[in-house]
């Protein structure tokens, strides 16, 4: 399957507005996340009595059966498809997506020059103890630059990204991320980002996204 032709569609940064359906629906993501982060972390080997769990699962299950018969993004082609504000970044995207139960806490806004973000980790994205897993590092820069290089008026895919380490990402403490464009060369945009925790640096990274050929600058 090819990309869209015009990296716009996939890196859209615009900031939807909470109104009355969405804050439902952010509300509803919330309690799937309490529930996720819940069920990380059930000790089954302190379960003397596995009916609890299963009688959780039932209900589970129940609750996932009547929500697969509300009106569903999959009638508009997903996710990545839908457009308008449900196609926004910060709605849609496994990263920051407000919308998505999956997403990390990232979230970010573009400014006339570079964006800003800022997150804090719950246990649930735990890699070494204590700490964010490499993989959500890795992902949140993606995200990140993928929204700051459409200041550059072009967008494109990721083509190589790059990650430095310098120290291991702390849970439960605010990250703050900010992301520029480094250059522009025909259709290959680099971008440049950093994090760091209360002033000190804890990673670096640099990207390149490209241009699809029959992209349409704005």
């Amino acid at each position: 399957m090819s990309l869209p032709p015009d990296a716009h569609t996939t890196y859209d940064g615009h900031d939807p507005v909470e109104d009355r359906p969405r804050a439902a629906k952010h509300a509803l993501v919330r309690s799937v996340k309490r529930l996720i982060e819940l069920t990380a972390h059930l000790d089954v080997e302190a379960c003397d009595d596995l009916s609890g769990i299963e009688d959780v699962t039932a209900r589970v299950d129940a609750v996932s059966d009547a929500l697969e018969s509300l009106p569903s993004l999959h009638e508009r082609g997903g996710l990545g498809s839908a457009g308008g504000d449900d196609g926004a970044l910060l709605e849609r995207s496994g990263i920051s997506g407000r919308s998505n139960p999956l997403a990390a806490p990232v979230q970010w806004e573009l400014h006339a020059d570079r964006a800003v973000g800022w997150a804090t980790y719950s246990p649930a994205y735990e890699g070494p103890a204590g700490h964010v897993h490499g993989g959500f590092v890795a992902a949140a820069f993606d995200d990140l630059m993928g929204s700051a290089q459409t200041l550059s008026g072009i967008a494109g895919y990721t083509g190589t990204l790059t990650v430095k380490m310098l120290r291991p990402t702390p849970l439960r403490k605010q990250i703050d991320y900010e992301a520029a464009i480094d250059r522009v060369e025909g259709r290959k945009i680099s971008v440049w980002a950093t994090s760091s925790c209360d002033g000190e640096r804890l990673a670096e990274a640099d990207i390149v996204f490209v241009a699809p050929r029959t992209g349409r600058p704005r």
